[in-house]
C-alpha cells in the first residue's frame, strides 16, 4: 500500500497521474530525446572516446578560441601558441612518417595536402574540422592532425622530466641488484638457494616517443594514465617451469609488491592451454600464437624535494643576516616545501617468456615487426575516416 500511494505522489509530482508508461514506449521516447544531439553531445552521455569524433561544432573564431581555453591551453598567450604550433609539426611529421604510408600491400598510400602543413592558425584548423561533409577531403585531414595533436598533448603529460633517470633507477635496480652471470657464463636470476637460470634479460628505459603515441591513440580510453608499460623488465627463461619460478622468486623476494599489483592488469598466456579465459587485459594486437606471463605493478618512488633543501639553506643564511622582505617570502615558499621528499606510484610491466615464444616474437606472425603492422593499420582506421583509406 505505501509502494502504492509513493508511485501514485511520483507521478503527481512529474505531471504524470496516467498509467505506467510501457517500457516499449519509454525507449522510444528516449531514442527520440538522443536523435536530437550532436555528435559531441552524444559522447558526454555514451563515454566514447573524443578520438572517434567525425567532426567538431565550432563556426566562429570566438568558439574555436573558449574550446581551447576549455582544453587548457589560452590563444592569446604567445608562449602557449608557440607550443601548439610545435605540437602540431610533430603532429604532421607523425603522420608523414607513420601513417601515410601503407602498412601493406592491399592498403593505400595517403598523401598529406599542403594546407593542413600551416601550424600558425590553430583555430582555423578547428573550424576546419567542424565542417561535415563528405566531399572535403581537407576537414577530412583537420580532424587527423587535431587528433595527433591530442594524443601527443596526452603523451607530454607522461614526461617526467629530470627524474626519469631516478625513477628508472628506484624500480630497475631492484631486478639489476639479483641478476648475475656466473663463471660458466649462464645468467641467474637470485644469489640464493631458490634462484633460477635465464637466457635474457631486457630493460625497458624509456617506452619509445612513437610507440606512446600510437597507444594512445588505438586505446579505447586514450588517457595518459592508460599507458602502463613505459619502464619494465623482459625476461626470458629456457622453459615454462623456470618462467613460473622466476614469477615465484618475484613475489617471494618482493621484487614487485603484491599489495601495488594493477588490477585487470596481468595476463598469463604461457602457462595454461585454455589461455583465453587468462588472458586478462591482452592487447588486441598480439598474435593469438605468442604466450607470455605480463603483468602490471607500481613502485612508490620517493624523490628528494628540491624547494625544500634550498628554503633550509635561505633560512640559514637569515639567521646569520636578517631580512625582512626575504623573511616574508621565505615563509610563504616554506609553506609549500614543508617535506623533504616527493612521493608517487609509478607504474612499470615484468614479461615473463620462455625460449620459444621469444624465438616467435623475432619472427612470424608473432614477430615485433607483425605486431607494429596490426597496430598501424588499426591507428589508421581511427585517424583517417574510411573514404581517404578507400582512395
Amino acid at each position: 500500500m505505501i509502494e502504492k500511494y509513493l508511485e501514485i505522489h511520483r507521478r503527481k509530482v512529474r505531471g504524470h497521474e496516467s498509467a505506467p508508461i510501457r517500457p516499449g514506449v519509454q525507449a522510444a521516447r528516449s531514442a527520440s530525446a538522443m536523435a536530437g544531439l550532436e555528435p559531441v553531445e552524444r559522447v558526454f552521455l555514451e563515454g566514447t572516446s573524443p578520438v572517434s569524433l567525425g567532426h567538431l561544432t565550432l563556426r566562429t573564431v570566438e568558439e574555436a578560441n573558449e574550446f581551447l581555453r576549455s582544453y587548457g591551453i589560452d590563444p592569446e598567450c604567445p608562449i602557449e601558441r608557440l607550443k601548439m604550433e610545435e605540437i602540431h609539426r610533430e603532429a604532421v611529421d607523425f603522420l608523414r612518417r607513420l601513417l601515410c604510408p601503407a602498412p601493406r600491400a592491399c592498403d593505400a598510400t595517403l598523401t598529406m595536402p599542403p594546407e593542413v602543413e600551416d601550424p600558425s592558425n590553430i583555430t582555423r584548423f578547428l573550424i576546419g574540422a567542424s565542417t561535415m561533409s563528405q566531399h572535403q577531403p581537407l576537414q577530412a585531414w583537420a580532424c587527423a592532425v587535431l587528433r595527433v595533436m591530442h594524443a601527443i598533448t596526452y603523451a607530454n603529460q607522461l614526461s617526467v622530466g629530470p627524474h626519469s633517470a631516478e625513477i628508472r633507477r628506484q624500480i630497475l635496480d631492484r631486478f639489476r641488484s639479483r641478476v648475475h652471470t656466473d663463471e660458466n657464463g649462464q645468467l641467474w636470476l637470485g644469489r640464493e638457494s631458490d634462484r633460477v637460470p635465464l637466457c635474457s634479460i631486457q630493460y625497458r628505459e624509456e617506452k619509445a616517443r612513437d610507440s606512446v603515441i600510437l597507444k594512445l591513440l588505438h586505446k579505447p580510453d586514450n588517457l595518459p594514465q592508460s599507458v602502463h608499460d613505459r619502464v619494465g623488465v623482459r625476461m626470458v627463461t629456457p622453459g615454462k617451469r623456470e618462467a613460473l619460478q622466476v614469477l615465484q622468486y618475484i613475489a617471494r623476494h618482493h621484487l614487485a609488491n603484491v599489495a601495488h599489483l594493477t588490477p585487470g592488469r596481468s595476463r598469463n598466456t604461457l602457462l595454461t592451454e585454455d589461455w583465453e579465459k587468462s588472458a586478462g587485459a591482452g592487447n588486441p594486437h598480439s598474435s593469438p600464437d605468442f604466450r607470455s606471463l605480463q603483468f602490471t605493478c607500481r613502485q612508490l618512488i620517493r624523490l628528494d624535494n628540491p624547494m625544500y633543501a634550498a628554503t633550509r639553506k635561505i633560512r640559514k643564511a637569515l639567521q646569520e643576516s636578517p631580512c625582512r622582505d626575504l623573511e616574508v617570502a621565505l615563509s610563504e615558499l616554506e609553506g609549500h616545501a614543508a617535506q623533504p621528499y616527493i612521493r608517487f606510484l609509478f607504474p612499470y610491466e615484468i614479461q615473463i617468456l620462455d625460449q620459444e615464444n621469444d624465438l616467435k616474437s623475432q619472427i612470424g606472425e608473432s614477430s615485433h615487426s607483425n605486431y607494429r603492422q596490426r597496430q598501424l593499420r588499426a591507428v589508421r582506421h581511427r585517424v583517417f575516416p574510411a573514404g581517404l583509406l578507400a582512395h
